[in-house]
């Protein structure tokens, strides 16, 4: 079976560095220091992933899936839990104590959820479209939706927030990503609205800061989860600074090798891994033995071609590699991989 090796002290460590890197974003004067959300859907709601990750200064966990949330609430008590998933019109969900919103729909959706009118109200942030073209209220659509979920009393908006480079947000469009959704803040204040939070994306935003860029001053807090677990941005996927790239780990096992035909070149040794799409999705491999090299995969095996600096690998001998956010997300969801933690 393959394992999912996750170090639980090294994603600790890339969490308090990727804190110290909000922390000293330069921004506009009087603002404050930025706030880290950490996602944790890429790890299932792990409990003891999520509370490495608020020792390291993260203020809050954020995920996707009821599931998890109510993993989290259940060993977390006291962690202020956001859903980031947009809310459900056929199904009960766990609102969290912040809830994402897009439409007046969910929103209504939401305070349903939380409760009886007695209750306080429940907190939302507004999901603005600056780019990526998924989920989020169109900016133009902003203002009168804030409206509506400000004159409800089951309602208190929170903030606004925005998603980049999740589905069709390039490069190129980030920066202008980010200043819309500040711009989208600086005009519900204007309106009369308390917008306390401002969510200015997700890992993708890192690279930005590394290389000194400044944030606009309205943004309050990013939301990370790839970077925690992987130590990258998610726009280039480069290593941050300081962080561990290995804090997760998959290693298969080699059930075949063989020198085989290569289409169009002299044959090759190729090993055949007891790992596949069911396993990793699409996601894309880094091996640890720069000599490896993905040829492909099918439902239930990868196949590994080896250069000619690659150390042996024998049948039943294990190969390490690191996954992508994509084929950690599968890995760490397949029933048919082993998970492990280090340093728990």
């Amino acid at each position: 079976m393959p394992v999912l090796e996750v170090d639980i002290e090294a994603i600790g460590r890339n969490t308090e560095t990727v804190a110290a890197l909000l922390r000293a974003c330069r921004r506009g004067p009087g603002a404050h220091a930025l706030d880290l959300v950490a996602v944790t859907k890429g790890c299932r709601g792990e409990p003891a992933v999520a509370a490495a990750m608020l020792a390291g200064g993260a203020v809050a966990l954020a995920d996707t899936r009821d599931l998890n949330l109510r993993r989290l609430r259940e060993a977390l008590p006291a962690a202020e839990l956001h859903r980031i998933h947009l809310p459900s019109f056929v199904e009960p969900f766990e609102p969290g104590d912040v809830s994402y919103v897009s439409s007046w729909e969910g929103a209504q959706a939401v305070a349903a959820a939380a409760g009886s009118a007695a209750g306080p109200p429940a907190r939302v942030m507004i999901q603005v479209e600056t780019g990526d073209q998924r989920e989020g209220v169109p900016v133009e659509q902003l203002s009168a939706l804030a409206a509506r979920v400000a004159a409800d009393p089951r309602l208190r908006l929170a903030g606004v927030s925005t998603n980049y480079a999740c589905f069709k947000g390039s490069p190129e469009g980030i920066r202008d990503s980010v200043q819309a959704v500040a711009t989208a803040a600086r005009v519900l204040r204007t309106e009369g609205h308390g917008v306390e939070r401002v969510s200015g994306g997700n890992s993708s935003l890192l690279g930005l800061l590394v290389a000194g860029e400044s944030l606009p001053a309205e943004i309050t807090e990013l939301r990370c989860g790839e970077a925690l677990l992987l130590g990258q941005d998610a726009l280039h996927y480069r290593p941050l600074p300081g962080c561990r790239t290995d804090a997760c780990v998959l290693r298969a096992e080699v059930v075949e090798e063989y020198t085989k035909p290569a289409a169009g070149r002299r044959p090759a040794r190729r090993l055949v891994l007891g790992v596949g799409r069911q396993d990793l999705g699409g996601g894309a491999l880094k091996f640890i033995d720069p000599g490896l090299g993905e040829v492909g995969r099918s439902a239930d095996y990868l196949v590994v071609e080896c250069g000619s600096e690659c150390a042996v690998a024998r049948v039943g001998t294990m190969i390490d590699m690191v996954p992508s956010y994509e084929a950690l997300v599968a890995a760490w969801t397949s029933p048919y991989v082993d998970l492990r933690f280090n340093g728990v």
